[in-house]
């Protein structure tokens, strides 16, 4: 099954599950947060091993943090993609629309 490409679409989930794991770490406090995703992970197939596990929780865990404090990294590369297509012009010489 393939998942929307609109940027629209995971809006509402990523904001709910951000808030889940914000409130999950306030309330349980982050290793056992980390533990249970860890846990889920491989329950669910999206790690192979316990270290994937781990490795994928502590990222998660990471990144919770960065959205917490204000951070917006795909934001901040779409932004530079941005910048760099328009700093060099088409090497075919089509002029964009």
């Amino acid at each position: 099954m393939s998942c929307p490409k609109s940027a629209y679409s995971g809006m509402f989930n990523s904001a709910n599950d951000h808030y889940h794991g914000v409130k999950s770490i306030n309330e349980n406090g982050v290793i056992d947060h980390a533990r249970k995703l860890a846990q889920i992970y491989l329950r669910e197939g999206k790690a192979t091993s316990p270290q994937e596990a781990v490795s994928f929780a502590s990222r998660e865990i990471q990144r919770l943090e960065e959205n917490s404090c204000g951070e917006q990294i795909n934001r901040q590369a779409r932004m530079e993609l941005e910048a760099e297509r328009n700093a060099y012009p088409d090497p075919s010489g089509v002029l964009p629309v």
